[in-house]
């Protein structure tokens, strides 16, 4: 009985953590809904390196990040930039001298999907969770 009880928990605890990293993991990339265009992971990590900075109809993208020690924001750095945030840190300091500054910060994901919602220019990514009417997902990110 004992023998048979650890059994279950163990298969429990196997498979707990997989479901959850699953729903938590996830990253939506939003941008404010009146933008149609899709973008591929190559394209907005251009874009959050600051080698893309316009829209295709001219507009100049606005990128906003999470704060650097938001577990989301190096979830995202490393999914989509494949870089951890010590070596961003050394690529933002490098192109600080040639007048390029890195994206904006805000302080929660609520303030990202706000003001996404706000601005037709603005790029952001939240957990996929957090998504409402008032913005776009064109990414979902595992």
């Amino acid at each position: 009985m004992v023998t048979r009880f650890l059994g279950i928990i163990v298969a429990l605890l196997v498979l707990a953590p997989t479901n959850l990293v699953g729903q938590e993991g996830r990253v939506a990339v939003i941008v404010h809904p009146e933008r149609s265009m899709a973008l591929s992971q190559e394209e907005i990590a251009q874009i959050y390196l600051r080698r893309k900075r316009f829209w295709n109809d001219g507009s100049v993208i606005v990128p906003l990040n999470l704060p650097s020690q938001a577990p989301l924001r190096e979830h995202f750095s490393q999914l989509v930039l494949n870089q951890t945030e010590p070596r961003l840190a050394d690529y933002w300091n490098r192109l600080y001298f040639e007048g390029i500054l890195p994206p904006a910060t805000l302080a929660s994901t609520e303030a990202v999907r706000r003001y996404v919602a706000s601005d037709p220019n603005a790029i952001g990514y939240v957990p996929a969770a957090e998504v409402d009417a008032s913005v776009r997902v064109i990414l979902h990110l595992d």
